[in-house]
């Protein structure tokens, strides 16, 4: 049975990152729950497709590393989902940021202990953070991949992610706080543009039909079931100083396209040369709290969201 919920009440929300791809779809989920959101934006965000929001939600000039703007986000909030992440130059998402490993450091982890601790300070009621699995991909083989699993990361992005999480741990055990972690798999879902949505080129390809071989696939959760999962946490007990993974099943690229072409109605020949995962990531602790994924029916639904597009 789920746990009793810690609040129901509308709340004020701030949001960090509510601009990327995942941050629009907690955006857009909080604020059909009726919350009002404040959120962060640099001055060169793209904020088209989130105008049409109400009164519920306010920008914020700011980002990581700019402490002045800590004050204009967090004010008069009851919570905050961390969401952003800083690359400096050209980094790309999850590269090691190679010489830019300081000015990496320096925004993401020093400007997120920042943003918790003066969150902590000013009494903020709870602290939700967007972690990853990346945190532990060296994975042991005589243990379940769950929560209590080493966290080894092979990147400097997961390094990070897993630095944060042991202060989440100090601040929650320690402290008492309700400060939690969510990471999530692999992230699909109909992005803003777009052609920038996992395997567009894929169902693309699915359109035109002729053979399609394909042996990569990866552990994946769906946008909205991240942001169900933020909502759910918001106001849930018993999170102080937890970590919950977050993912739903292994999608093979086979499997898309074998979806797009029946949508499509194609002449697709699709040869299999997916092995599969080799470890499963364990979600029972997120699940006694509630939560339900979309599953195979989710899936489907993206991939018509696609097609129509295409």
């Amino acid at each position: 049975m789920p746990r009793s919920f810690w609040r129901r009440e509308k709340m004020k929300i701030a949001i960090t990152g509510a601009t990327g791809f995942l941050g629009r779809y907690i955006l857009r989920w909080l604020v059909r729950e009726g919350h009002f959101c404040r959120c962060w934006k640099r001055f060169n965000s793209d904020i088209s497709g989130l105008e049409n929001l109400g009164g519920k939600v306010e920008w914020v000039e700011g980002d990581l590393g700019d402490e002045g703007s800590q004050k204009r986000l967090l004010r008069g909030v009851d919570a905050v989902i961390h969401a952003a992440l800083a690359r400096p130059k050209e980094l790309q998402f999850r590269a090691s940021p190679g010489k830019d490993l300081m000015e990496f450091l320096h925004l993401n982890l020093m400007g997120s202990l920042s943003l918790i601790d003066f969150s902590k300070k000013i009494g903020i009621d709870r602290f939700i953070f967007i972690s990853t699995c990346a945190v532990h991909e060296v994975i042991l083989d005589d243990r379940p991949l769950d929560e209590a699993h080493p966290l080894w990361a092979l990147s400097h992005y997961g390094a990070y992610k897993a630095s944060v999480e042991k202060f989440i741990h100090s601040f929650g055990f320690g402290e008492g706080w309700n400060i939690c972690a969510v990471r999530p798999t692999g992230i699909f879902g109909l992005t803003h543009p777009a052609e920038q949505s996992k395997w567009f080129d894929l169902i693309k390809r699915a359109k035109k039909g002729g053979r399609i071989s394909v042996a990569t696939g990866g552990k994946e959760v769906h946008a909205a079931d991240v942001a169900k999962t933020v909502s759910l946490l918001l106001k849930s007990n018993g999170i102080a100083g937890q970590a919950y993974n977050c993912y739903d099943m292994y999608i093979a690229d086979q499997e898309v396209a074998r979806i797009a072409s029946e949508i499509l109605n194609s002449n697709c020949i699709i040869e299999d040369l997916n092995k599969g995962p080799k470890n499963q990531i364990d979600t029972q602790k997120i699940k006694n709290l509630g939560m339900t994924f979309g599953g195979k029916e989710l899936l489907r639904k993206t991939i018509e969201e696609i097609v129509e597009l295409i």
